[in-house]
């Protein structure tokens, strides 16, 4: 009766139990463990240690077994393998002495899905320095997508970023996610979706049954769905077959990824604004160290030649110098104020903010043609947008002759800004957007405009070319072409 009772509390713990004699041999086995390493029991009762275990060297067995004393407790971690099968164990083994002699007798657990959690995190930390060090969204996103797959088993990712109208724009779909619903959706913050609020909320949210979602999206084969964001940058989804296959571990293995891209992406960020900061901060030195003591020279030359002759016209200029140290210094602080990151655009009406620009630069009202191209919405800081244009507007109604013809016209992605002047070379294209750039000779110009022009499209992460305007009679213009602009064609400004 004992012995039957003690057989069925060993078949009862729910883990593997097992006993070796001093060869090495397996003389109990219960069928707890047989299952673990799916066979049965007669298979494994024989079976040597080491051939389960390659931990214990069989040319040092005897050595190992006398080491135990009994009574004596060891635990330790190892494989356990047989047949085609192999999982990561923890074993608790004691020596025991009976009638029938010593044997080690030990509990075996299945901590495979442990094991395997410890060697995707070890993993995931091997990959962060990879992350952080990316040098693009594009690279974050590659980035993140591999990470999911190869290492948490995630092959429906999607990564998608923030951008300044609101929405949520994919950015990188795996060849899983793609298979379940094709091109991939951008999600409008003022959507009410799951998506949404995991990413405005800052917190994980997980779906574990997304027939329950009603949001009008067709997610295909799609069962359960985790939406992890990455701080105020974007969010990554992460979907599955089955419902309710995402647990508590899932939920802080993404997280891991997320974080690090999160920093990933305020890296970019601040090395851009060091960036920014370092070319205007080179634009000042040049301007104190060269352009402002030219003008003083200048003044000061002027001044010595007034009393030495008497001739007071000399004093103009003088005024002239100083009314351009005024000038340049005016054009250093808008280029160091306009030239930091945009952190909040709106849609506004293109058409209105040319027209008032327009007669902001124009000295009288039969001074310059403008024409407007397209009517629509761009998503841009006003107050830049309005310096930008009319920068280029004094630019052109300053070299292209007494009476320009200023045409502006969106693009695709974009908006242009043209004149039918002499236009710009292209050896000096790039020259021109300079700070103290200017080809003027009357000391009027400050050479400061365009460099501007320059600040306030990076600011917005525009970009900026110059090309030949079709304007102009015989001898092209210049033309300014903006282009990474959020743009609504349909004369709304509710968005896209």
């Amino acid at each position: 009766m004992e012995g039957e009772l003690l057989g069925q509390m060993v078949e009862a713990v729910g883990v593997g139990v097992g006993a070796y004699d001093e060869t090495g041999a397996y003389v109990y086995v219960n069928q707890a463990y047989a299952d673990m390493l799916d066979t049965d029991r007669d298979s494994l009762i024989g079976t040597r240690i080491w051939e389960v275990n390659d931990a214990v060297d069989p040319d040092r067995f005897e050595e190992y077994w006398n080491s135990y004393d009994d009574g004596e407790t060891r635990t330790a971690e190892a494989v356990h393998e047989f047949g085609s099968t192999a999982l990561d164990v923890q074993t608790i083994t004691t020596r025991i002495e009976t009638p029938d002699g010593r044997f080690n007798v030990g509990t075996i657990q299945d901590i495979s899905i442990q094991k395997r959690r410890e060697r995707q995190l070890s993993r995931l930390h091997a990959v962060t320095d990879e992350l952080i060090e990316a040098g693009s969204v594009d690279e974050i996103a590659r980035v993140i997508t591999e990470t999911a797959e190869q290492i948490l088993d995630f092959n429906r990712t999607v990564v998608r970023v923030a951008t300044d109208t609101g929405e949520l724009e994919p950015v990188l779909v795996t060849d899983g996610a793609r298979t379940d619903f094709g091109d991939c959706w951008a999600y409008d913050a003022d959507e009410e979706t799951a998506a949404v609020r995991a990413f405005e909320e800052g917190e994980t949210v997980v779906v574990e049954d997304v027939t329950t979602l009603d949001d009008g999206y067709d997610r295909g084969d799609t069962a359960a769905v985790l939406y992890v964001p990455i701080g105020s940058y974007g969010l990554i989804s992460i979907t599955h077959h089955e419902p309710g296959a995402f647990d508590e571990t899932d939920l802080d293995l993404a997280s891991i990824p997320a974080s690090n891209a999160e920093t990933a992406f305020r890296r970019l960020e601040n090395e851009r604004d060091l960036r920014r900061q370092n070319e205007r901060l080179e634009a000042f030195v040049d301007v104190i160290t060269h352009d402002i003591p030219n003008h003083l020279t200048v003044a000061t030359t002027r001044v010595d030649l007034a009393r030495q002759t008497g001739d007071l016209s000399h004093l103009d200029q003088v005024a002239n110098a100083h009314d351009r140290i005024e000038s340049v210094i005016s054009d250093m602080h808008t280029l160091v104020n306009y030239g930091d990151r945009i952190e909040s655009a709106t849609w506004v009406r293109l058409s209105d903010i040319v027209t008032g620009c327009w007669e902001n630069c124009r000295e009288e009202e039969s001074n310059g043609t403008l024409e407007f191209d397209g009517a629509g919405y761009i998503r841009a800081d006003e107050s830049r947008l309005k310096q930008l244009l009319e920068n280029l507007f004094w630019n052109a109604l300053s070299h292209a002759g007494p009476d320009p013809t200023v045409r502006v016209g969106l693009l695709p992605d974009g908006f242009f800004v043209e004149d039918d002047g002499p236009g710009i070379p292209e050896s000096q294209r790039e020259k021109v957007l300079s700070p103290g750039f200017s080809e003027a000779d009357d000391g009027d110009h400050s050479g400061f405009g365009l460099a501007i022009v320059q600040e306030i499209t990076r600011a917005h992460d525009w970009e900026v070319s110059i090309t030949d305007s079709e304007l102009g009679d015989g001898t092209p213009g210049a033309r300014f072409e903006f282009t990474g602009v959020t743009v609504n064609r349909e004369n709304t400004a509710d968005g896209a």
